[in-house]
């Protein structure tokens, strides 16, 4: 499932998904689905539609929605998100959320909140959603992620980070502020993303130029909440961080498994 900015979902199937090198380039996902002024933000794989989905805007906004309402795919795509037509929001966030479970939203200029998935109810697909967080002049939603973890990370745009321990995060009502994430500064630069993680997992670091750095965990020490962390990559001059993925190490082999 292939979530876009203006809050569409589209489907393809795996095998439809050309088999690559790591050195090629790829093919354009404009030649396979069709996109309407939009991009892609989040792409799910999915084998049931059991369970619920959780989604998060730039400004804000969440909404829980069930998978059943995504069972039988449309070549066209349809509306996951009544989106504002003035294109002053866009999706930002999807996952799938059992009952239960907390859901973490982390903003650009390092603040963050902590709330239960049943302080949001379900809705329909026309539906926009309700406020999630409220943010101040300037700040927009950069991550949204379900805790499953006992820590999170942190990383921010000049390729610094911290772990911290998600106890360290009062859990509130959703609409809230929030608490401080990661303390933003000029040398840090602003938050890129905040991800769930265990000791043993090791993390995917993508810079805008196209650099891969994999890192473990170790080498990133659990800070408090305040703290602005500490450099995780080096990057060249021009250069900065776009995105951050979790690589869960498996017991049986040791090899990782990339969420």
């Amino acid at each position: 499932m292939f979530f876009t900015s203006r809050g569409r979902v589209l489907w393809l199937k795996a095998y439809d998904i050309p088999e690559a090198e790591r050195y090629s380039k790829g093919k354009a996902i404009v030649n396979m689905l069709t996109l309407k002024d939009e991009t892609i933000t989040n792409v799910i794989s999915l084998k049931n539609f059991e369970e619920d989905l959780f989604m998060a805007t730039k400004k804000g906004i969440v909404k829980k929605i069930s998978l059943k309402h995504f069972s039988k795919p449309r070549a066209s795509g349809v509306r996951a998100m009544n989106m504002p037509k003035d294109n002053s929001d866009f999706l930002i966030g999807v996952e799938v959320v059992k009952k239960g479970q907390e859901i973490l939203l982390s903003s650009k200029k390092g603040q963050s909140i902590r709330f239960n998935e049943s302080e949001v109810r379900e809705m329909g697909r026309a539906s926009y959603g309700v406020a999630g967080i409220k943010l101040n002049s300037g700040d927009e939603v950069v991550s949204m992620d379900v805790l499953q973890t006992k820590a999170i990370l942190t990383i921010t745009k000049n390729g610094y980070g911290k772990r911290t321990a998600v106890e360290d995060y009062r859990k509130t009502a959703r609409a809230g502020k929030g608490v401080i994430n990661l303390k933003v500064s000029e040398k840090t630069g602003n938050v890129v993303t905040t991800i769930s993680v265990n000791d043993n997992d090791s993390i995917i670091i993508t810079t805008a130029k196209g650099i891969v750095i994999r890192t473990s965990l170790k080498n990133i020490r659990i800070m408090g909440r305040a703290a602005q962390g500490v450099r995780i990559v080096k990057l060249q001059q021009g250069d900065y961080v776009s995105d951050l993925v979790k690589v869960v190490e498996t017991e049986e082999n040791g090899k990782g498994k990339e969420e």
